[in-house]
């Protein structure tokens, strides 16, 4: 019976973690950016520290999305994993887009 209790809970909680989940994403992913381009700590000065900066970015990146995508099929919650996982993936396009938007214009 606590096994059907839980997971009728998890199916109850889906909706407002995968909105948390979202906005949890794209903060991560804004930092990161800016962090990776020295708007967040110290600013790279040199092409090796640039390089540096966007690995470390990267590392971070990667982890997050794994670590989220693992803890979330984990948890049995598919809104929340589906939400984390478009975010994730969707964010960086995006940001790609307004940045050369600018450009293009």
């Amino acid at each position: 019976m606590s096994a059907i209790r839980s997971w009728v809970q998890t199916k109850l909680t889906g909706g407002p973690v995968a909105a948390i989940v979202v906005l949890g994403d794209l903060l991560v992913c804004a930092a990161l950016l800016l962090a990776s381009i020295g708007a967040i700590g110290t600013e790279p000065t040199t092409r090796a520290e640039e390089t540096a900066a966007w690995q470390s970015a990267r590392k971070l990146y990667v982890g997050w999305l794994v670590i989220g995508a693992a803890s979330f099929a984990v948890l049995r919650m598919p809104k929340a994993l589906l939400a984390h996982m478009s975010t994730m993936l969707l964010s960086p396009i995006a940001l790609f887009v307004l940045l050369l938007s600018p450009a293009l214009a």
